[in-house]
């Protein structure tokens, strides 16, 4: 490809290119005007760029017949000013898309939260390695009691035993600063 990506023609076929130009622009440029939204200067762009294009692809368009070669100007000028169009249609979806996840938490009570958490954990790290470790894999893996039991060797009565004494003593030890869901009933006791 020789200067700005454009293939070097032959004098013959840039003489042909000029016929072609002097006898399709005007015609061209009217075709151009009547696509939606297309002002003059547009409608200039858009002749311009059909023939660069007849001139990039002219290996092929230069084998055309001249209804042929007519008939593909109008389609590139067509496709140009269609992609034109899109790209000034260009519309935000965002504001259709639905809101997704939880409703965004007051940050007054993420802090609250945050620091009734660490005080949880805290309180549990005071307790047996046992009750740690099934704390842990049930409250922060959300691991079963059966598995636990199979991982700790013990009988699952005898976990559930072990999170009744946990929630008990961070009940009394913090229940002021948070509900506590009773697992095996389902209820929330309330601060």
């Amino acid at each position: 490809m020789g200067r700005h990506d454009r293939p070097e023609l032959t004098r013959s076929e840039v003489d042909r290119v000029r016929e072609l130009y002097v006898n399709e622009s005007a015609d061209l440029h009217r075709y151009a005007r009547s696509r939606p939204g297309v002002d003059v200067h547009g409608a200039e762009d858009l002749v311009q760029t059909a023939f660069r294009e007849a001139i990039t692809a002219w290996d092929k368009v230069g084998l055309l017949t001249p209804d042929e070669q007519r008939r593909w100007l109008r389609r590139v000028l067509s496709n140009r000013s269609i992609d034109d169009w899109r790209k000034r249609c260009v519309v935000d979806p965002t504001p259709d898309v639905p809101e997704t996840g939880p409703p965004e938490a007051d940050p007054g009570d993420v802090v609250v939260l945050t620091a009734a958490l660490r005080a949880c954990w805290a309180r549990i790290t005071r307790m047996s390695p046992v009750k740690q470790e099934i704390a842990f894999l049930i409250w922060e893996r959300c691991w079963t009691t059966e598995r636990v039991a199979g991982r700790l060797g013990i009988a699952e009565t005898t976990v559930r035993g072990h999170l009744m004494v946990v929630r008990a003593r961070l009940r009394a030890d913090l229940g002021h600063l948070l509900s506590f869901v009773d697992d095996e009933e389902g209820t929330i006791d309330e601060p």
